[in-house]
């Protein structure tokens, strides 16, 4: 396979993949795979004769693509699920941005029998976090309550995310140890700290009162993020100080 560098490039062959696995698989006519996708009837026929979306029938025979797409395809099927059109535009975005962190994951295991003790440990690390991933958006696939929905999809943009940087620092061991400042990077690391501070200032646990259980922790999710960041950019700054 050609490689694939951005979301923009597999996001074509998601939607065929999906038009293909509702109409097959779950009797979907293509008028409401059309409206469950957000794209017109013309461009499903398109995506499901191959007109469109290359890279589809290969990401179709990978063993790690297939059940995402069945279980997003299951997902959107179910009539009970009342999902407006942005926020299925966004989950299939989501997913083809997991889909791409897989591949790119692949083309690393390729590689797999030249690598040293340290960069296996590596490796092994950013499987568990896609293996993460893949569970964390299929139970968000499959739950009811929307707060729970983003809950999961947040656990898998976080274990998504852990995977590109371990996968960078094993594609890029040789420049893990160098860095080349930026002129302006003083400057916006400056302002930036200063907006994670005042962020910080606000907790939402404090300010939004709730028993709902997955409201709570997204909550609290937020203003750990907002003290994680500012412990970041903290960082980073004394280290260009240094």
């Amino acid at each position: 396979m050609q490689k694939i560098r951005n979301v923009e490039q597999i996001l074509p062959a998601v939607r065929s993949l999906l038009a293909k696995e509702l109409i097959q698989s779950h009797n979907v006519t293509k008028a409401d795979a059309s409206k469950i996708l957000g794209i017109s009837p013309a461009a499903v026929t398109q995506y499901t004769t191959n007109k469109r979306g290359s890279y589809a029938d290969e990401l179709g025979k990978n063993r790690e693509v297939r059940p995402i797409i069945a279980s997003l395809a299951e997902h959107f099927s179910n009539k009970k699920k009342k999902e407006g059109e942005m926020r299925r535009n966004m989950t299939i975005i989501e997913t083809s941005e997991n889909i791409l962190a897989i591949i790119n994951n692949q083309g690393i295991k390729d590689k797999e029998k030249k690598m040293d003790p340290n960069t296996r440990i590596l490796q092994n690390r950013v499987e568990a976090e896609l293996r993460e991933a893949r569970t964390s958006l299929n139970m968000a696939n499959k739950i009811e309550d929307g707060f729970g929905k983003l809950l999961f999809k947040g656990l898998a943009s976080d274990s998504i995310r852990h995977a590109e940087i371990v996968s960078q620092v094993i594609r890029d061991q040789e420049t893990v140890g160098s860095f080349k400042l930026d002129k302006q990077l003083k400057r916006y690391l400056k302002q930036m700290i200063q907006e994670e501070e005042n962020a910080s200032e606000q907790l939402m646990i404090k300010l939004v009162k709730t028993k709902h259980p997955a409201v709570h922790a997204l909550l609290q999710s937020i203003d750990q993020d907002e003290m994680k960041h500012k412990k970041m950019l903290r960082s980073f700054s004394k280290y260009l100080e240094a």
